[in-house]
């Protein structure tokens, strides 16, 4: 075990760094899920400003997980949050974490080819989210050419391919 010293702890979010004087955060609230939704041929993805790496990114739609909210119905009213969109069964895919030297957090990621209907984005007020519609082909040519660096999305569309839910054209 690595001994760590606690710099400062804010909004559920405690920031430590390490004797080697990495730094790293951990979450109370650690759970999120995101969702790959196939439609037709045509993939459900978002794309907004990430401050972080000062960009915008083509993502998964997703977000965090409520304290009583079953992992399944918090991806449902994610991807109706950010997209618009309610889909119908979900398929997990399985858990990752997206930066495991830098933070806690693990992403649940399912999968859905049921989209269902549209009714319009619900976003928080901070939230600035395009919907993209992006085709199969495009988005495994985005990630072989590395113009989709997104671990989530990296994430569901090989195992989406590994369990037979997203074929390579």
């Amino acid at each position: 075990m690595v001994h760590s010293e606690l710099l400062i702890r804010h909004n559920g979010i405690s920031i430590y760094e390490e004797t080697s004087g990495k730094v790293y955060y951990t979450k109370e609230n650690y759970a999120s899920v995101v969702v790959l939704a196939k439609d037709g041929d045509q993939l459900l993805l978002i794309r907004q400003y990430r401050a972080a790496v000062d960009d915008y990114v083509i993502q998964l739609p997703g977000g965090g997980v409520g304290e009583e909210e079953e992992l399944e119905s918090a991806a449902r009213r994610e991807m109706l949050e950010e997209t618009g969109f309610i889909c119908g069964k979900l398929h997990y895919l399985g858990k990752l974490y997206p930066a495991s030297w830098r933070c806690n957090e693990i992403a649940h990621v399912y999968y859905t080819d049921e989209v269902i209907s549209q009714s319009g984005q619900q976003l928080e007020g901070y939230e600035r989210i395009d919907v993209v519609r992006m085709s199969v082909t495009d988005c495994w040519r985005g990630i072989k050419e590395n113009k989709l660096q997104d671990s989530e999305l990296i994430f569901a569309m090989m195992h989406g391919l590994l369990k037979g839910f997203i074929r390579p054209s």
